[in-house]
């Protein structure tokens, strides 16, 4: 079953093979090139090693239609349009205006700096991009991360700022610069993997556990404390129900003096 996404990363470093047998060492990935205008990668460069480690033999253009991958090796196609002048014609492309994406700034259409593109992720039968992956360095990666923008995020490039652009420019022929350009909203997609954010996640977990312990030492010492609340209250409405007990004793044994007292009233009076 063919592959459906395939990442820069897993290219750069692997030994190519080519000729009629597919078994001539032609070199390493070195880099993959894309397109100069749409989000699409259209190959890769083969790095040829030294003649004699003395004489440098020039780089190899390989179509992203021009090879296969056999036991985790690229064997390059044995004809003319899977490689360098041939390729170009074929993908109908100037080979000279095609961008190395990685390591290019990725900036937003306001200009904010999202990092630097770490790594791609494309269809390897159609180059079609799927998302790029920034990175600001090990370090920060290891701390804060990295995030992913959607093919849909990438609006195109920006010249005259960031870093060499195009492949003849970053051959130190030429001195134009250029950068990933990407909608704003790229920066507010969240960034994954760094310490930063799982120590967020331990914090709002170990927030949680706090939280619940207290609650669950509140309940116990409600539970602790309910029977004596209880036996408080009982013992107070012992002490309301007997003071008001004794208070209407005392009130209706004032009713009766006071009863007595007319009558004796009542009594003199007649007499008199």
């Amino acid at each position: 079953m063919a592959r459906t996404q395939m990442s820069t990363s897993e290219l750069i470093g692997v030994r190519a093979f080519g000729g009629k047998n597919g078994t001539k060492r032609i070199g390493k990935v070195r880099a993959c090139v894309f397109h100069p205008k749409d989000a699409r990668c259209v190959g890769f460069i083969v790095k040829r090693p030294d003649f004699l480690l003395m004489f440098r033999r020039k780089d190899v253009f390989v179509s992203i239609h021009g090879y296969d991958i056999v036991d985790g090796r690229i064997v390059v196609h044995d004809e003319a349009s899977a490689v360098n002048r041939g390729a170009c014609k074929d993908l109908g492309i100037d080979y000279d205006e095609c961008v190395l994406w990685v390591g290019l700034p990725v900036l937003t259409k306001s200009g904010e700096n999202l990092g630097l593109v770490g790594s791609v992720v494309f269809n390897p039968q159609t180059g079609k991009v799927n998302y790029l992956e920034t990175t600001n360095g090990a370090t920060s990666n290891a701390l804060l991360g990295k995030r992913q923008i959607p093919a849909e995020y990438i609006k195109g490039f920006r010249r005259g700022v960031g870093t060499e652009l195009s492949i003849r420019a970053q051959g130190g022929e030429e001195n134009e610069l250029g950068a990933i350009l990407v909608a704003d909203e790229a920066a507010d997609l969240s960034v994954e993997g760094g310490l930063a954010a799982k120590a967020g996640r331990a914090t709002a977990v170990v927030s949680k556990k706090a939280k619940d312990a207290v609650q669950t030492a509140k309940e116990k010492a409600t539970e602790k404390v309910k029977p004596h609340t209880d036996e408080l209250v009982q013992a107070a409405g012992k002490a309301i129900n007997k003071g008001a007990y004794m208070t209407g004793k005392q009130l209706a044994k004032t009713k009766g003096m006071f009863t007595a007292f007319k009558d004796e009233f009542n009594k003199a009076r007649k007499d008199d």
